[in-house]
C-alpha cells in the first residue's frame, strides 16, 4: 500500500475525530473545536498518513514544549517560546492500517522536525497500556514528576498514564 505523510490541515479534522473515536476510550475523547485550536497553534508539527485515495490512516498531534510540561487532557496546547523538546500528544492508527509501520513513519516526521528545531528530546503520555510499545521506540518512563506534572498526568483518569521521554 502506498502511503503519503503530510502536514495536517483544518479540513482533516472531521476524519481525525472519526479515527480518534475508533482508537481511544470515551475517557480520552477530545472535541473537534479543541483539535482545530491545537492544529492552529502547532501547524508545523501535526502530521497524518493517508493512502492514495486520500483516506486517513493515522495521525500525530505534537507541539514544541518543555520537559515535565504535560498537557492536561482536553485542554489546548501551550507552545513553548523556547522549546526544549517536542511533545507528542496524540497518535492514532486505524485498525485496517495497523502493521504497516505508520506509527514509525509519523514518529520519524516528528524526529525530523525536532532536529530542524535543534532539539534532542521527545516526550509523551502513554495511555491504554502503550508503555511497552513506546519503550521499544526508545522512550523511558519518568517517575519523578513535579506536582503540576503529576496533576496533569492524573487527568488521564483510568488510563494507566505514564510520562515518557526519548533522548538521542
Amino acid at each position: 500500500m502506498s502511503v503519503n505523510i503530510r502536514l495536517m490541515q483544518q479540513a482533516d479534522i472531521p476524519a481525525v475525530i472519526a479515527l480518534q473515536d475508533s482508537c481511544y476510550s470515551d475517557a480520552l475523547y477530545e472535541p473537534p473545536t479543541l483539535l482545530a485550536a491545537r492544529l492552529a497553534s502547532a501547524t508545523q508539527s501535526c502530521w497524518l498518513a493517508e493512502n492514495t485515495t486520500g483516506e486517513l490512516l493515522a495521525y500525530l498531534f505534537s507541539y514544541p514544549s518543555l520537559p515535565g510540561k504535560i498537557t492536561v487532557l482536553a485542554t489546548d496546547f501551550v507552545v513553548a517560546d523556547k522549546p526544549e523538546l517536542l511533545y507528542l500528544h496524540d497518535m492514532a492508527v486505524s485498525e485496517q492500517a495497523r502493521g504497516l509501520g505508520l506509527a514509525k513513519m509519523l514518529l520519524a516526521s516528528a524526529k525530523h522536525y525536532t532536529h530542524q528545531l535543534g532539539l534532542t528530546q521527545l516526550a509523551l503520555v502513554a495511555v491504554q497500556g502503550s508503555v511497552p510499545y513506546w519503550q521499544r521506540q526508545g522512550f523511558v518512563v519518568q517517575d519523578k514528576l513535579s506536582q503540576d506534572a503529576q496533576a496533569a498526568l492524573n487527568s488521564y483518569t483510568g488510563e494507566r498514564a505514564q510520562y515518557m521521554l526519548h533522548t538521542w
